[in-house]
């Protein structure tokens, strides 16, 4: 266990010598370029899912809940739509903008799960554009039969071009900060009414929001550093919602392919980590980011020191604020 003399210490990392691997990305048709070893909060790293976040556990049952993930169609979403089936879950609700991905999504997720009477609902949407979002919202609450929302995943966004700051499209840029920073301010405003007083919200985040800039990804990572203030914003404001801000891991998916990515991490790995943060278990990481590749038993040894510090939170390194 890490041990602080000061419990208000912040960015300051228990485990700095836990250097972790390289990230490696071939950016078509630039050469390729090699992220800084990252550091890892616990000793133990994982790439793929593990007994311990194993959606079938009983104390990781999902049972009678109401599930919501937007950009569920394909990749990370669809991953996490199907641990949540796989951990009982009574209705599962998947948003995204191509009609037929959602409806290929939404028979793979029945069939994965538990008992088979898991409910699973789809609506087409583009979460940029609020108006839409919102009768989206109210079919599937219609559908649902009224039912409040358990857990609310905020998944859905793009990977926008590559590029410098100076000289960079400003109409990407845009497009950028539409459908990620707009995507998300406009899926708190349409879900929030349909919230259970004690929801779980998990932003799937990036951890280019926070290590050393990377250059060439300005955009995602301003972007993405965006919207974790105002989840931060959103916790601060509704104590009684559990908010966690995710890095997934690196996976390939269609969004970021253009870059020549390669999987690091299983998307399963990710998926099972939100059935384990969505459980009683991860009370103490409420308001926190973490990393899916962090070990939840080690996680869990640290608790006291997590849950009572601003340890795991993105602020000024070396300043207590």
């Amino acid at each position: 266990m890490c041990s602080h003399t000061n419990p208000n210490v912040v960015g300051v990392n228990c485990n700095q010598e836990y250097l972790r691997t390289k990230l490696q990305v071939s950016l078509l048709p630039h050469a390729q370029t090699t992220i800084a070893s990252y550091v890892s909060f616990t000793k133990t790293w994982h790439n793929k899912p593990y007994p311990a976040i194993d959606p079938r556990r009983p104390e990781l049952q999902a049972t009678g809940k109401f599930v919501v993930v937007t950009g569920g169609g394909t990749g990370i979403g669809k991953a996490i739509a199907i641990a949540f089936a796989q951990a009982g879950a009574k209705t599962i609700a998947i948003l995204g903008r191509r009609l037929g991905r959602l409806e290929e999504a939404a028979l793979e997720i029945k069939q994965n799960a538990s008992d088979g009477n898991t409910r699973v609902l789809v609506e087409s949407v583009d979460i940029s554009k609020r108006a839409d979002l919102d009768a989206a919202v109210a079919s599937l609450s219609k559908k649902a039969g009224g039912a409040n929302i358990d857990i609310l995943v905020s998944n859905a966004g793009i990977s926008t071009d590559y590029g410098q700051v100076v000289g960079y499209d400003e109409a990407e840029f845009r497009r950028g900060l539409e459908i990620i920073v707009i995507g998300a301010f406009n899926t708190i405003q349409s879900f929030s009414p349909q919230l259970a007083a004690n929801a779980h919200i998990f932003n799937i985040s990036s951890g280019m929001a926070h290590i050393k800039p990377i250059p060439g990804f300005s955009v995602n990572s301003t972007a993405k550093a965006t919207v974790i203030k105002m989840f931060d914003y959103l916790q601060e404001e509704n104590p009684t919602w559990h908010i966690n801000q995710v890095q997934p891991g690196v996976i390939a998916t269609e969004q970021n392919a253009k870059f020549g990515v390669t999987s690091q991490d299983e998307p399963e790995l990710v998926s099972h980590f939100l059935t384990w943060l969505a459980s009683p278990d991860a009370d103490f990481l409420k308001g926190k980011f973490v990393w899916a590749n962090w070990d939840v038993n080690e996680l869990e040894a640290q608790s006291d020191e997590i849950k009572n510090s601003l340890l795991l939170r993105v602020i000024l390194n070396g300043a207590t604020m």
